[in-house]
């Protein structure tokens, strides 16, 4: 069944009154509890007293070996303690009891002699808190212990010790508690009474403002029902002219979100939105591979719901929220769609005046960076070699060309000869006609050319590579080591110009080797669809600083370089749809791995 306001608000009354009713009693039971507690323990002490004072007097009066006895005897101590079990309407018993625990005097003379029972102590009872205790004497059925020591001679020789029945306290609290029980429903009757009658002529014009900001949050205008010249008619007024201005900025807000989400979801990079608690308020498309869940998901979320505990971009916002200078430019690594990827994280705070209400993180593939700045520096080298071809076109293959022509007409000049004159100029021929070919063959790697493109078997190629150059090596101490995947998928490729790749990389890696080594050459296929060769010396390495120039044109370390070998490595690589990548350790030694596509 379905409860009206005015109902409801009687109810709510009424259940407030029998709550503030209910705390009240309770709070009266508590501390009626508490003093009961006091009173029985200042009674028992002002008992025990007494009968201290009066075993002290039957002691005085009958000295004698046996104190006891004189305890016994004393028809003063006996009246005494029958006359206090009338002065507390809790007190159970009274007693002696020696220092052995057993009774001696008792208001029930059967009882004396036997051990004296254990019981808690009153001061227990008022030591627990008022929840403990009102369990405690609703139990009921336990004997709290009130006692004295009894001295004879200065020293302790028994106890007087008193029994307060929990049951009876109770009874006690029970009477009180029933009334507040009475009074609450008294109470309770008049405010449903009150609660009823005032319902339709305060709750009326707040039901009609309850209406308005029902429609409010949903995004209507307030119908103003609620009129008048008082608070509720100037709040209705209010109500009307903020929803106005609620529905005017929430157009303009939905425009904005709407045009910001079209730019973000432009952008090659990643953005993240997050307000001042952490929880994500937007996101680009970009970003939903990085978090791992579509926009719809993800908002309103914190990063510790989507992201596991251990992931780098958690440290990152939390130095954000916790140095608000922001972080710029981090390299972190992150799986994306089950690969490793580095990104550069830049995260700025945003703040309105001096206070931060949320962060915004910025996300780029360093994979693309490296891209663009390889395609840059990859064009670079070519007009470079560009240049330089055009230099060797005119300042060596002009002068060989005359020398060869002027070489002729001085041999038809001095005819066949065979002495050291014709031996000389035959030399002479056959060396410009060898500086002719390799310039020629210089021009070939400069040049664009067609690649001659045919299934390459890189185990074959680079077990040939290392038979030539094994004999040539051996005498400077160094020797190699295969490690060649004999499953290895072919490659498509230009054969003569991967060979000279090959060549050229392992030629370096002997070259690093001034006292002798050990190369190594191994081969594996990978993920998707690759295969890699890396060639590894234990030379003197390579330092960090001249790692990112090794494959610049004319770049060298050895006095008797050109800096043109790497170089070519690089284009014949990139030729052929590869990529390749120098590690090194100055002491240790370089590894240069390169990955070719597989047929």
């Amino acid at each position: 069944m379905r409860l009206g306001i005015r109902t409801r608000e009687a109810i709510a009354v009424t259940v407030l009154t029998f709550l503030v009713a209910a705390t009240a009693s309770l709070v009266h039971l508590a501390q009626l509890s508490r003093v009961v507690v006091e009173e029985d323990a200042r009674q028992s002490a002002l008992i025990a007293r007494q009968i201290s004072a009066q075993a002290g007097r039957a002691l005085a009066a009958a000295p004698g070996p046996d104190p006891w006895r004189a305890l016994r005897q004393s028809a003063e101590l006996r009246g005494l303690i029958d006359a206090s079990l009338g002065v507390s309407p809790h007190l159970l018993d009274v007693m002696i009891v020696d220092d052995q625990g057993r009774v001696v005097v008792h208001g029930e003379r059967p009882k004396e002699g036997t051990p004296a029972p254990v019981r808690l102590a009153l001061t227990q009872l008022l030591r627990l808190d008022v929840v403990r205790r009102l369990q405690a004497l609703a139990r009921g059925g336990s004997v709290y212990e009130a006692s004295l020591p009894l001295t004879l001679n200065g020293l302790p020789f028994g106890s007087i010790r008193l029994g307060l029945s929990s049951t009876l306290i109770r009874r006690e609290l029970a009477e009180a508690l029933r009334q507040s029980l009475v009074i609450t429903g008294l109470a309770m009757v008049l405010a449903w009474l009150v609660a009823l009658a005032l319902a339709n002529v305060v709750l009326r014009p707040v039901r009609a403002l309850v209406r308005d900001v029902s429609r409010l949050r949903q995004g209507e205008l307030p119908e103003g029902t609620a009129a008048g010249r008082d608070e509720l008619g100037e709040l209705a007024a209010q109500l009307r002219l903020l929803g106005k201005q609620v529905e005017t900025d929430r157009v303009r807000m939905l425009t904005e979100k709407s045009t910001l989400q079209q730019m973000v979801d432009h952008l090659e990079d990643a953005v993240i939105f997050f307000n001042q608690e952490g929880r994500i308020l937007s996101f680009s498309r970009a970003a939903e591979s990085i978090l791992g869940a579509p926009l719809d998901d993800a908002v309103g979320r914190a990063l510790e719901e989507l992201l596991p505990d251990d992931h780098p971009l958690h440290a990152v916002l939390a130095d954000v929220f916790a140095r608000p200078q922001g972080a710029r430019n981090r390299t972190i690594a992150l799986s994306v769609d089950g690969e490793s990827r580095d990104y550069l994280v830049s995260v700025w705070p945003v703040t309105d005046g001096d206070q931060l209400i949320g962060a915004m993180a910025l996300f780029r593939n360093l994979q693309s960076i490296r891209s663009v700045q390889s395609l840059i520096s990859y064009s670079a080298k070519l007009a470079a070699l560009g240049g330089l071809t055009s230099g060797v076109t005119h300042e060596v293959k002009n002068p060989l060309n005359a020398m060869m022509i002027h070489l002729e007409i001085i041999r038809s000049k001095l005819g066949a000869r065979s002495d050291e004159v014709g031996r000389s100029l035959e030399v002479m021929g056959a060396e410009i006609r060898r500086l002719d070919r390799v310039v020629q063959g210089f021009l070939r790697f400069a040049r664009p050319q067609e690649l001659k493109l045919t299934p390459v078997d890189l185990t074959a190629l680079l077990t040939g590579i290392a038979s030539l150059l094994e004999e040539e090596w051996r005498a400077a101490g160094i020797r190699f080591v295969l490690d060649l995947d004999t499953a290895l998928p072919l490659v498509t490729g230009d054969e003569e110009l991967l060979r000279q790749a090959f060549l050229n990389i392992v030629q370096n890696a002997c070259q690093a080797m001034a006292s002798g080594g050990t190369v190594t050459i191994d081969t594996a296929p990978m993920a998707g669809g690759t295969v890699q060769v890396r060639v590894a010396d234990d030379g003197a390495g390579i330092s960090s600083e001249n790692l990112e120039k090794i494959f610049k044109l004319y770049y060298t370390t050895r006095p008797d370089g050109n800096g043109i070998g790497l170089s070519l490595v690089y284009r014949i690589v990139q030729m052929h749809d590869g990529a390749v990548d120098v590690t090194s350790e100055v002491g240790r030694g370089t590894t240069v791995t390169v990955r070719l596509p597989a047929s």
